[in-house]
């Protein structure tokens, strides 16, 4: 069976945002990779399934490093997999 990932504890409380005017007054923690899919994925897992997974992955990067916000800087989907590219921030004293 095919898993993709699953939100950790707390982490569904990390806003995902794609406006960076919204991190600017944010503490920069660190760049961020997210990925879901694999190539033969696509035939059992479908596109929004993998997108969903992948902010998953993001989320649960982020919440490892303390980070309550992450930024999307670009989405690269591959027909196959979905990746993010991302900065992850502490928004909690802006």
């Amino acid at each position: 069976m095919l898993n993709t990932h699953q939100l950790k504890d707390k982490t569904s409380q990390i806003n995902v945002i794609s406006n960076y005017e919204q991190v600017k007054g944010c503490h920069y923690i660190q760049e961020l990779v997210s990925s879901e899919g694999h190539w033969y994925t696509f035939f059992f897992i479908s596109n929004i399934e993998l997108t969903h997974a992948s902010i998953n992955d993001m989320k649960n990067k982020a919440g490892e490093v303390g980070a309550d916000t992450v930024y999307i800087e670009e989405h690269m989907g591959f027909g196959t997999s979905v990746t993010f590219l991302g900065q992850d921030y502490d928004c909690s004293n802006s």
